[in-house]
């Protein structure tokens, strides 16, 4: 990664690029640290897996997953990002089989990085908005 470990924007902003445009899970283990904690809407866990399999649920059901960055604001170790994401439900989530509708909603996730790493983990939308759309 060519960005000062001290440009907290900087991280959280490329970790969400080579996660979400270019579907690249090996960005987990460049970014996170080995023990990060987790807070999604599947659940709370700890540890880089279950961030991949986080992931890997995702772009399961919304392979075309399409996410912009709309905000970014940074203070102290805190990074938040909000952001809109559409794509088309084509596989399993939430026990829903594929409906091949297409989806959009926001969210917001927050990002706590030290050391050039990202330690803790939040994300937070509308869940109920979502599986509205694909029911």
């Amino acid at each position: 990664m060519n960005c000062n470990p001290n440009d907290i924007k900087a991280i959280a902003k490329s970790y969400a690029c080579r996660i979400w445009d270019k579907k690249d899970l090996t960005a987990v283990e460049e970014f996170l640290e080995p023990n990060i904690v987790i807070h999604t809407l599947l659940g709370d866990f700890l540890g880089q897996k279950p961030m991949k399999d986080v992931i890997q649920a995702w772009l399961k059901a919304f392979p075309d997953l399409k996410v912009n960055n709309n905000d970014i604001i940074a203070e102290g170790d805190l990074v938040m990002i909000h952001w809109s994401a559409k794509g088309t439900h084509l596989g399993e989530f939430k026990g829903i089989q594929a409906t091949h509708k297409p989806i959009s909603y926001a969210g917001v996730t927050l990002y706590r990085i030290r050391d050039g790493k990202i330690f803790d983990y939040a994300a937070y939308l509308d869940m109920n908005h979502l599986l509205k759309q694909i029911s």
